[in-house]
Order: structure tokens, then sequence, then C-alpha cells
């Protein structure tokens, strides 16, 4: 009878290990991994432009009329020509027309562009409508000498 209670016993043991050892295998294969990512935020760096920027892009003589457009969205959206002071023209005001009378003699813009160029222009800065005529006009004059 010692005998049994010895095997029952051993048994019981081994059954208990065995649970033991289940319990903790798959404990272990349940633990969640928790992976923090740290975010960076992209701080896109503005790049600021000039009007002598876009009066460079004009100047240059192998620029598209795709770009020559680009550079009329940004002056009449971002670079607005400096407001008169008692009806007079301001120093700096020479670059902007300047940069109207390059676009209209360019020999990548056509007719369309110029006409946009007049029209975006003027509606931006409807001050300086005159002086945007005048220098459209000089650079259409001045067309056939820069091609």
């Amino acid at each position: 009878m010692n005998e049994k209670y010895i095997l029952i016993s051993i048994v019981i043991a081994i059954v208990a290990i065995i649970f033991i050892v289940l319990v903790l295998i798959v404990k272990n294969s349940k633990k969640e991994v928790v992976v923090v990512k740290k975010s960076r935020k992209k701080t896109a760096k503005k790049i600021r432009v000039t009007i002598k920027d876009m009066t460079e892009i004009a100047a240059k003589k192998n620029t598209s009329c795709d770009d020559l457009k680009k550079a009329v969205d940004v002056v009449k959206k971002d670079l607005l020509f400096p407001p008169k002071i008692k009806y007079k023209l301001p120093k700096d005001i020479k670059t902007y027309l300047n940069f109207v009378l390059l676009v209209a003699s360019h020999k990548n813009a056509d007719a369309k562009l110029i006409a946009y160029m007049d029209r975006e222009l003027k509606k931006s800065n409807p001050g300086y409508a005159t002086e945007i005529d005048i220098y459209e006009n000089e650079g259409l004059k001045e067309r056939t000498n820069r091609i």
C-alpha cells in the first residue's frame, strides 16, 4: 500500500511540474511587445525667395515658359510691389518693374503668358497699372533685340 501512495504522489508531482512548465511557456509566449516609435516632426524649411531671385530666373535665356509662369505666380502671390509714398515710386520698385520687362522680352514667353502676367500683376498691384504697362511695352520692343 505504501508503494501505491508513493506512485500516486510521483505521478501528481510530475503532472504538477508539467502543468507549471506549460503555464510558464504560455505566459511567456503571450507577452506583448510594445514598440515605441519616436516621431520626428518634419520641418519643411521654407526658402525665402526675393524679387532678385525671380528677376534672375527671367533674365536667363534658357528659362522655360512654365518656369516664367511660376515666377510670375510667385511675384503676384508672395512678392507684392512696395506701396507708393505720396504718389512717388519707392527706390526698390525698379527691380519689380525690371522683372516685368524681362518676362515681356523673354524669347520663351508667349502672348498668353505676357497677357497672364499683365492681368495678374495689375490685379495684385492696382496702383502700378500704368508702370506695368510701360515696362511691358518696353519689353515687347526689346523682344526683337533680346531673341
